[in-house]
């Protein structure tokens, strides 16, 4: 199983030039924005994209973006990594995610519902923690790709769809199939593009948060409360509200700003 998912890994292509380009000026504390923006004004579809979600209902800033500028000045550099980052999988991956009975388009929706949550909720109460938490709240279930075509190659694709049924504690449901989950498998894929460490740090430890000792727990939590409100299926319920609550006190997160977030949201 674990020789399945490594031999997926190992035969992504790296990165292009123009995506590590971006990732090396995030790492520059000396690059201004218009150095990211003319480098960004190369890709039409990021720009298009960045534009659109500045403006968006979902995240609900108060006035209207015209500029790339502006829209970086808004969202931060971690934010606009996101983006480059979604863009890129988004338009060179094949999603096929019949395992669990989305589209990729459904897909695409859940990650932006993840990173608008995360943006609502600490963007303004600690944006130091951004250049972590933005990326990783677009990307974090990159993995679901690999679970599914392995799912889907070894026939199991109906009894796991069962077994979804049945909680929204989707990991373990992905270990009890896969012996592995979509947000570690995700971490997997960018240390092999050589991101971030804490980026990968955060994925890796998602799913377990209190077993981090090496990087900052606290995005781990912020995320995983994140995906526990809004599961795979984008549908934020009763339960899932309870069980997200029940972790942000568990972690002594900001519950004011999760519940003045909610409301927004919803």
């Amino acid at each position: 199983m674990k020789n399945f998912f490594q031999t997926i890994i190992n035969n992504i292509p790296p990165l292009p030039e123009s995506v590590m380009q971006i990732e090396r000026l995030a790492k520059d504390p000396d690059a201004t924005y218009k150095e990211i923006a003319d480098l960004l004004h190369k890709d039409p579809l990021v720009c298009s994209e960045i534009l659109k979600a500045a403006n968006a209902p979902l995240y609900g800033f108060s006035r209207e973006i015209k500029t790339l500028e502006g829209a970086i000045s808004l969202f931060g550099i971690g934010t606009i990594r996101g983006f480059v980052l979604s863009v890129y999988i988004r338009e060179n991956f094949n999603f096929n995610l019949d395992a669990y009975g989305i589209t990729s388009k459904h897909f695409s929706h859940t990650a932006n519902r993840h990173h608008a949550f995360t943006t609502s909720w600490y963007l303004r109460h600690e944006p130091s923690l951004f250049d972590i938490l933005s990326p990783a709240a677009f990307l974090s279930n990159l993995g679901q790709v690999l679970i599914s075509q392995y799912l889907i190659e070894h026939n199991v694709v109906a009894p796991f769809k069962k077994a979804l049924l049945s909680t929204i504690d989707i990991a373990t449901i992905e270990r009890e199939f896969c012996d592995t989950t979509a947000v570690a498998l995700s971490a997997e894929v960018f240390d092999n593009w050589s991101l971030d460490d804490r980026l990968i740090c955060t994925l890796r430890y998602m799913d377990t948060p209190l077993q981090a000792s090496d990087c900052d727990i606290k995005t781990a939590q912020i995320l995983q409360c994140v995906h526990t409100l809004i599961p795979y299926n984008g549908l934020i319920t009763e339960k899932s509200f309870s069980e997200a609550k029940e972790r942000v006190e568990q972690y002594q997160l900001n519950m004011p700003n999760f519940l003045k977030a909610l409301d927004k949201f919803q």
